[in-house]
């Protein structure tokens, strides 16, 4: 019988393989290039918006989140807006003229804050050969040691884990990208190209491909026109060079980057609307299917995350065995457990096992081999597990 794993992935694997992708460094990053920047009035707003967000500057990863939170909230300003300006007396052409140049404003300072945090985040995108290796070596033991259903949910931006999947699983792959629909896009260079459309539902995910990519929160590579009918997939080669980017604050481009940027309020609400709501989905079936889950890099802190693991875990009678990668004392095996839901009432979590070495060199652990050993043995009920 084919063994099936539901894998989460979170910043820590991105950092373990380059520590450029720290998010304080991040976050860092962004502050003085916004500080930095000469403008119109949309600069004056994110400048006031991230001095008024982080006014000492980063000091911890969770800054990351307070400033995309910052930066992102216009969303929601853009979202009443442009509900205000529908509702508005038809006869009143200034009044909804106006609401709409409020809006507009709100949009730009939106795209601008995003763009500058994902341009960041493409300029560090990228793994030195000796720890490319050491991630297609974590990869290809995972997918190595479980023969059926491979489905990993990717909280991350960047594309480290997907180069690495291309470099040891591509035949057996599917992302998020369809490689049958495309559609015409306006890039940085006022160019109309053909590229690839998002999958829309999971029967566009071929069956015959076992590993599955799904990017919960978007990635770079993720664009939607603005009415947001029309989902797209970048290469990122084309967003190397900072030009897309540029096209984004000048407004010369029809897409605009289809990311969770937001703070964890903000979040539960996001993910309800395409293309995370279909990762979401897929990634419960995935958990569904499968008795094994491996945890990587994750803080346990995102809510609707958390929420997907909680409900699926308290369904099972016979619990998976879960294995979770981390890099120090952080965090805290009550808080994981509390995440599943599992009170001191319930006895021993003897289903949960936590490595704290990392995720560089994890496949060659003790806790991995047990966790890979039991994928192949079957798992007894609970209360047997030793």
């Amino acid at each position: 019988m084919a063994r099936n794993v539901a894998v989460l992935i979170g910043n820590g694997l991105s950092v373990a393989f380059n520590a450029e992708l720290n998010l304080q460094q991040i976050t860092q990053e962004v502050l003085e290039r916004i500080r930095r920047l000469d403008g119109d009035d949309v600069v004056t707003a994110m400048k006031e918006l991230a001095a008024r967000a982080l006014p000492d500057g980063a000091n911890t990863d969770e800054d990351f989140e307070v400033l995309v939170g910052a930066l992102g909230a216009e969303s929601r300003t853009l979202e009443v807006l442009n509900r205000l300006a529908q509702l508005t007396n038809p006869k009143d052409e200034e009044l909804r003229d106006c609401i709409r140049k409020v809006a507009s404003f709100a949009e730009q300072v939106c795209d601008s804050g995003i763009s500058h945090v994902l341009q960041v985040i493409t300029e560090r995108s990228h793994a030195y050969q000796d720890t490319a290796q050491n991630l297609n070596s974590l990869v290809a033991s995972l997918t190595d040691a479980f023969d059926g259903k491979v489905v990993l949910a990717n909280l991350n931006y960047d594309t480290l884990l997907l180069s690495a999947l291309l470099n040891v699983c591509q035949s057996d792959l599917a992302d998020m990208g369809h490689g049958r629909k495309q559609a015409s896009v306006i890039l940085d260079d006022n160019q109309t190209r053909e590229v690839q459309q998002l999958r829309a539902f999971a029967d566009d995910f071929p069956q015959e491909k076992r590993v599955q990519l799904l990017h919960l929160h978007g990635s770079l590579t993720f664009w939607a026109t603005r009415d947001r009918t029309t989902f797209v997939k970048i290469p990122k080669n084309l967003l190397e060079d900072g030009e897309q980017w540029h096209a984004v604050r000048n407004r010369t481009t029809n897409i605009r980057p289809a990311v969770v940027l937001a703070n964890r309020k903000d979040k539960v609400e996001h993910v309800t609307r395409q293309p995370f709501a279909l990762a979401y989905n897929m990634y419960t079936v995935g958990l569904k299917g499968a008795k094994h889950w491996l945890i990587v890099g994750y803080s346990f802190r995102d809510d609707p995350v958390n929420e997907r693991l909680r409900t699926e875990f308290l369904d099972r009678t016979t619990k998976p065995k879960v294995l979770v990668v981390t890099y120090g004392a952080d965090p805290e095996r009550r808080t994981v457990e509390r995440a599943f839901g599992w009170g001191v009432e319930d006895g021993p979590s003897d289903w949960l096992t936590i490595n704290r070495g990392g995720a560089n060199g994890a496949e060659k652990t003790q806790e991995w081999g047990s966790f890979i050993e039991t994928s192949k043995q079957g798992l007894p009920r609970l209360g047997a597990e030793s």
